[in-house]
């Protein structure tokens, strides 16, 4: 085998393994999403919980 076979091997293979990552990035995406659509509601609930929170922390509280 030459060095240029060698180096078309390599890139192969590490776009093989760069779409792996892409898939399995992909699905995890995908699942995060569904998620966070079955749960939509209490994360709405969280978000305005969070909010007064913020809301009630003193404006001067992280000045220094």
């Amino acid at each position: 085998m030459s060095w240029f076979d060698d180096i078309c091997d390599t890139v192969s293979s590490g776009l093989d393994i760069a779409g792996e990552l892409t898939s399995g990035a992909f699905e995890i995406a995908k699942d995060a999403g569904e998620w966070a659509w079955e749960h939509r509601e209490e994360i709405g609930e969280a978000i305005e919980i969070g909010k007064a929170i913020i809301d009630w922390i003193p404006d001067d509280t992280f000045d220094n």
